[in-house]
């Protein structure tokens, strides 16, 4: 699966998917991660969406986007009200989708230069 190229290197970009992993840049990611144009938090304690909780939207929230990009895995699943709550409330956006939509996307808001972070949720597949 090919992506956008990005011109300025030190911007994080999903360069591709295949099977288990999402290349950031050239760094291979098997387990959950986050990110912004220019951070990367490789580890992110969360294993599958049911997981999800307050403090993991607090972690992305402290990154002051304004829009959230949530991959939740193989397949889309939709927020609690109350999580939704927790973030709308913020005046921050979030949406949720399949991994592999969630990086494409998150590429084509990049070229845009806007703060946005990139959640994934690797549960053993990623589309």
């Amino acid at each position: 699966m090919k992506f956008t190229e990005h011109k300025d290197p030190s911007i994080n970009v999903v360069r591709r998917i295949e099977d288990n992993t999402i290349w950031v840049n050239d760094q291979p990611l098997t387990g959950s991660f986050y990110m912004t144009q220019r951070h990367l938090q490789p580890q992110w304690d969360i294993r599958h969406f049911d997981q999800l909780t307050e403090a993991h939207l607090e972690a992305l929230l402290a990154l002051d986007p304004e829009l959230i990009l949530l991959g939740t895995g193989a397949r889309q699943h939709f927020l609690p009200p109350a999580l939704q709550a927790l973030v709308l409330g913020r005046g921050v956006g979030i949406e949720t989708m399949r991994n592999d939509a969630a990086c494409r996307t998150w590429n084509v808001l990049t070229t845009e230069d806007r703060p946005v972070v990139l959640a994934v949720i690797m549960d053993g597949k990623t589309a």
